[in-house]
């Protein structure tokens, strides 16, 4: 009968242990992914680097609020339009991409060489913190698009006279508790067949932002923005050639935005 005691107490740490892990797997569970993380030198900013990656929310919605590294000696949202950071919708895949909001890294010490990991961490409202490793990459160029208040470090294409000269307009009407993106344009096509091509004048795809963060490319002219958390955001669309240079008519950006608030 002395026995009984030890079996009973390894029982009841083997029952403390089980509950333990169990809650432990709970607090680390997230709808968030982040995949493809990148990091690109920038050609015009020495000891700089721009991170890139996409966030997969399977989850509800929420806010990439900062980011942080220990080899730099800042990292920021750069290209973020709302100051309390970049919100994350609902079931969506944004990226942080050099065609919109990124994060910027200054500081940087020691080779920028490709291949070397640069750790990251990110900071979201909801799902906490999440680290990982940026893998770099060749160097990033910037474009123009900046001079032309565009976002990221893209480049433009400069419609020339003779050629469409693509308009658009954005309307933007809730759906469930989404909201429906709908643009109209005027002599552009959208062809996705034409992707990653060449460039022929008046045809492309839409580049779709909220409040800076790239939700996604558009080869039609309407797409679904998922639940949202609390605040002002933007939404934002842009008519890009095939090889994704954003069009420029008469030193004006082809773009057009409109607003959210959620309460």
């Amino acid at each position: 009968m002395k026995a009984a005691k030890p079996i009973v107490a390894i029982a009841i740490l083997m029952i403390v242990a089980t509950a333990a892990y169990l809650l432990v797997s709970r607090a680390v569970q997230t709808d968030l992914l982040l995949t493809n993380v990148t990091a690109a030198p920038i050609e015009d900013a020495p000891g700089s680097v721009g991170v890139f990656m996409t966030i997969r929310n399977s989850g509800g919605p929420d806010r990439l609020v900062s980011a942080r590294s220990i080899v730099a000696q800042r990292a920021r949202l750069d290209h973020a339009v709302a100051d309390a950071g970049l919100a994350i919708p609902a079931d969506s895949e944004p990226a942080l991409a050099p065609d919109g909001a990124f994060i910027l890294m200054d500081g940087i010490g020691g080779d920028l060489q490709e291949g070397r990991m640069i750790p990251v961490t990110l900071r979201f409202e909801t799902a906490g913190e999440f680290r990982t490793q940026a893998r770099l990459v060749t160097p990033q160029r910037r474009g123009k698009a900046r001079d032309y208040g565009l976002l990221g470090l893209g480049d433009i294409c400069t419609v020339q006279d003779g050629e469409p000269a693509p308009s658009i307009a954005i309307e933007v009407e809730p759906d469930g508790d989404g909201w429906t993106v709908r643009v109209l344009t005027e002599d552009f096509t959208f062809a996705n067949d034409a992707a990653d091509g060449v460039h022929v004048p008046g045809t492309g795809h839409g580049h779709l932002y909220l409040s800076g963060l790239k939700l996604q490319r558009l080869y039609e002219p309407e797409a679904r923005i998922g639940a949202l958390p609390p605040g002002k955001h933007q939404v934002r669309v842009t008519l890009n050639t095939n090889d994704h240079r954003a069009y420029v008519v008469d030193d004006r950006p082809v773009s057009a935005t409109a607003e959210i608030i959620v309460r």
